[in-house]
């Protein structure tokens, strides 16, 4: 399912800084930052992040049957939004520059996913 998604993702929209899968553990496993993007955080620093990341997307789905299945959580900075989406176990996290139309983004994103999604299913079935 994963295979070159953050390369699609990243290639939708110049104000994507980054597109990454990050697994249970807090790695990324997939994915970078576009091309000329500097980091805003140093190494640690997003690695407590993505943790905070995986750390909220399991309180949400343990409410998910009080409040239905989680789409993607939205964290708005002065300078950059930080949306993550569930992937099975893992997660999809996005830092996309504050200015840039971060819900067709979010939109175009969801249907990549829903149709990813569908297609694994299929082949699976076969």
């Amino acid at each position: 399912m994963k295979g070159n998604l953050c390369e699609r993702i990243v290639k939708l929209d110049p104000q994507i800084r980054f597109v990454g899968i990050v697994n249970s553990k807090g790695k990324v496993v997939e994915g970078g930052y576009q091309e000329g993007v500097e980091p805003l955080l140093d190494g640690q620093d997003e690695q407590i992040m993505y943790m905070h990341s995986l750390s909220n997307m399991a309180l949400l789905h343990d409410l998910s049957d009080k409040l239905g299945n989680v789409k993607y959580s939205l964290i708005e900075h002065q300078k950059v939004v930080l949306v993550t989406f569930p992937l099975n176990s893992d997660i999809l996290c996005l830092s996309i520059s504050s200015g840039a139309d971060v819900q067709k983004i979010k939109n175009t994103i969801m249907a990549i996913i829903s149709s990813t999604d569908k297609t694994a299913n299929h082949n699976q079935e076969q």
